[in-house]
C-alpha cells in the first residue's frame, strides 16, 4: 500500500503497538503454556519495553522540555514506574495503550484529511452563468455574488447559493452524511458540493460568501 494514502500501516506507533501486543502474547504463552522460569517469561516484555517504551518515553521527554503537557505524560510516568517496580507486564500494557492510542489518533486525522481532499477534488471547475437569455460556461473562480447560475441534472453545485427558479431534489449526503434526498424549491438554500439529482434544470442566485464552504 502507498504510505501517503495509508500512513497508519507505516507509522512508528503502529510498529510499537504490534511489538507490544506480540510480546504480551509471547509472555502469556511462556507463562501458561510452556511454564518456563520467570526470568525467561519476562524476556518478551523486556524487548517490548526497550524497543517500544524507550522511544515513547524519549518523545514524551522532548514534549515535556518544550512545555507541551498532556495526559500521555502520565502514561509515560506509569511505564517508568512499572519498570522500577518490576511490573513488566503492566508497563508493556501501557506501552500498547499509549502507542495504539497515538496510532488511532493519527489515523483519524489523516482520514479526515482524505475526506476534505476528496471534497475539494469533486468540486467543479466550471459553472453555467445565465445573463438575460444566454447561458455561458465560465471558470468557477469567476463566479461573483449575485450571479444567476444554471445547474443541470447530475451536476455539482460550485458554490453556496439560493434557488430562484426550478424544483427538484439534491443529494447532500456527501456533505452531511445523512442518506436523504433534500427537496429544493425557490428560496431554498443549497450547499456547494451538493449533487443536483434532476427533474428539471435549476438556476440559483448566489448570495453567500464564496469562501463560506469551499475556496474555489
Amino acid at each position: 500500500m502507498n504510505k501517503k494514502k495509508n500512513p497508519i500501516y507505516y507509522s512508528k506507533d503502529v510498529l510499537i503497538a504490534i511489538v507490544a501486543l506480540a510480546s504480551i502474547a509471547a509472555y502469556l504463552f511462556l507463562r501458561f503454556i510452556f511454564v518456563v522460569p520467570t526470568n525467561l517469561q519476562n524476556v518478551p516484555l523486556y524487548i517490548a519495553l526497550i524497543i517500544g517504551g524507550t522511544p515513547l518515553i524519549f518523545n514524551l521527554l522532548i514534549k515535556f522540555i518544550h512545555l507541551q503537557f498532556s495526559s500521555d505524560l502520565l502514561a509515560g510516568l506509569s511505564i517508568v514506574t512499572a519498570v522500577f517496580l518490576g511490573q513488566y507486564l503492566a508497563g508493556t500494557i501501557i506501552v500498547l495503550m499509549l502507542s495504539g492510542g497515538q496510532a488511532l489518533e493519527a489515523y483519524a486525522v489523516r482520514r479526515a484529511s482524505f475526506l476534505l481532499e476528496a471534497l475539494a477534488k469533486r468540486m467543479p471547475n466550471f459553472a453555467h452563468r445565465k445573463e438575460k437569455e444566454t447561458v455561458s460556461t465560465i471558470p468557477a473562480d469567476q463566479i461573483e455574488i449575485g450571479n444567476i447560475l444554471v445547474i443541470y441534472p447530475h451536476e455539482i453545485c460550485p458554490v453556496d447559493g439560493r434557488v430562484v427558479e426550478g424544483h427538484g431534489i439534491m443529494d447532500e449526503s456527501y456533505l452531511t452524511g445523512e442518506p436523504f434526498l433534500i427537496s429544493k424549491t425557490p428560496g431554498s438554500n443549497v450547499l456547494s458540493g451538493a449533487l443536483w439529482m434532476g427533474w428539471d434544470y435549476r438556476s440559483w442566485e448566489w448570495h453567500l460568501p464564496l469562501s463560506d464552504t469551499f475556496l474555489l
